[in-house]
């Protein structure tokens, strides 16, 4: 990885269109490079934002491309993967931040672990399987409904990874999910709707995973053990 170009002009406004010669070639090449490399190091909310300004990107997105290439070779990554043994469990961990983006989108982001069995210490050890950030390209009115999206896609990510492991290892592991959004979990165990229609599929959606018992145990937890934070 390298700088998209050495040589800009530091009189240019951020808001400047880059011109074509360096967004045809370079900028795009240096974007696919990062997602190449993104599902190995915790740089994918900037990442996924480089990408998505790749369809028309300003000076002010080459400098950001510039800043994260340089943030990824100064800052070396290293995952760590922990011996297992006893029933395991798939975690996962959604987040989603409310009209965050440039483009007033918003971005959702995701977590998943393969951990070790219940205990009665506080803690439990897990090896990271799964992390996504990426934006919501719907629609949100607000919060909780981007929280709702990003809970439900984390969830699908779990049944396809229970499914996997199950072919590995003939063992049905049990899927627990925890938000930071105490409004989702309570709903799930509530009769009331909302006043979209979109909104209230998915809340049902939610309601019968979680009463049917595909979703083993949903949870709150705080925001500051909430470990796909940092992705959204």
């Amino acid at each position: 990885l390298g700088d998209v170009y050495k040589r800009q002009d530091k009189r240019a406004s951020d808001s400047t269109p880059c011109p074509p010669n360096l967004h045809s070639i370079p900028q795009r090449t240096r974007t696919d490079q990062l997602v190449a490399v993104s599902h190995t190091v915790p740089f994918l909310l900037h990442v996924s934002r480089c990408a998505s300004c790749a369809a028309a990107p300003t000076i002010g997105d080459v400098r950001a491309l510039n800043k994260l290439v340089r943030s990824i070779k100064q800052e070396p990554a290293e995952l760590r993967f922990w011996t297992l043994k006893g029933n395991l469990r798939i975690i996962g961990y959604p987040d989603a931040a409310y009209c965050n983006n440039s483009d007033s989108s918003s971005q959702r982001g995701q977590v998943i672990f393969l951990a070790g069995p219940r205990s009665r210490q506080q803690n439990s050890r897990g090896s990271l399987i799964e992390f996504e950030s990426h934006k919501i390209n719907k629609a949100t009115l607000s919060t909780t409904v981007a929280e709702l999206y990003s809970l439900m896609k984390c969830f699908g990510t779990c049944q396809m990874l229970r499914g996997l492991w199950m072919d590995i290892s003939s063992a049905c592991a049990d899927v627990h999910i925890r938000t930071d959004a105490n409004n989702l979990v309570t709903t799930a165990s509530s009769t009331h709707l909302p006043e979209q229609k979109e909104t209230i599929h998915m809340i049902q959606m939610l309601r019968k995973e979680a009463c049917s018992g595909s979703i083993d145990d949903l949870a709150h937890v705080r925001t500051e053990v909430c470990l796909s934070v940092c992705l959204a």
